[in-house]
């Protein structure tokens, strides 16, 4: 399964990857040389290895209309909240 992931720290597009793995897609037509960033996960398994990876705290969400797939935000430890 396709993923749009991102970082708190790094907002929804960025010029650096949001963490291992993803793959750069489209440029932000807002953000000219920023991106957005695609993980794809196989398995269960894959995800959870993922989210136990990423550290922090992750968002899993739904898509919303006219987005194509479920998004994962993963949140910085050093972010305060």
């Amino acid at each position: 399964m396709k993923f749009l992931v991102s970082r708190s720290s790094l907002g929804a597009v960025s010029k650096r990857s949001p963490c291992k793995g993803a793959v750069r897609g489209p440029e932000s037509p807002a953000w000219p040389g920023e991106y957005e960033w695609f993980i794809e996960l196989e398995t269960v398994e894959a995800l959870m290895a993922f989210l136990e990876n990423n550290g922090g705290g992750l968002g899993l969400y739904s898509p919303e209309p006219g987005e194509e797939c479920p998004v994962i935000e993963i949140f910085d430890d050093d972010e305060e909240g």
